[in-house]
């Protein structure tokens, strides 16, 4: 939905939910196409490490959803969202059941995701992603580095 032109956040948090759950599956373009591909985008993936720039986060997603199997589907359940101005975010948690290479059937996959959504020419687009598994809880000395 659209208010004078301008995509309504709401409905932007949904169409990245949906494409998210097909990326889990090994599509990744509509998720990557709601994505903005300027230099400031970031992403700490759930495999681990950091991008940033789109230059080095849009081949990340690509390697990303090459690690899943078709057939997969994830859904997210935001836990926060909001918006301000130009600026929106959602903290949400992606479960899912799916296949990823290396692994010989579908497991379940649930994993606590922030999303920081800029609004371009009316549209909102994803400028970081942060997604890890879900742990427990850990003592204070697990963040530390040896």
């Amino acid at each position: 939905m659209t208010t004078h032109g301008t995509e309504d956040f709401a409905t932007a948090v949904a169409e990245v939910g949906r494409a998210a759950g097909a990326f889990a599956g090994g599509d990744e373009t509509p998720y990557t196409s709601r994505w903005a591909h300027g230099p400031d985008v970031t992403i700490y993936g759930a495999w681990g490490d950091h991008e940033h720039g789109w230059d080095e986060v849009g081949p990340r997603l690509r390697w990303a959803a090459e690690r899943f199997v078709p057939g997969g589907r994830t859904e997210q359940e935001i836990l926060a969202m909001g918006s301000s101005g130009d600026l929106g975010y959602t903290v949400a948690l992606e479960r899912g059941h799916v296949h990823v290479v290396g692994r010989a059937d579908a497991a379940p996959m649930l994993l606590r995701v922030t999303h920081v959504y800029r609004r371009i020419d009316c549209v909102w687009r994803i400028v970081h992603r942060h997604a890890d598994p879900i742990a427990a809880k850990t003592p204070a000395a697990t963040v530390l580095t040896p």
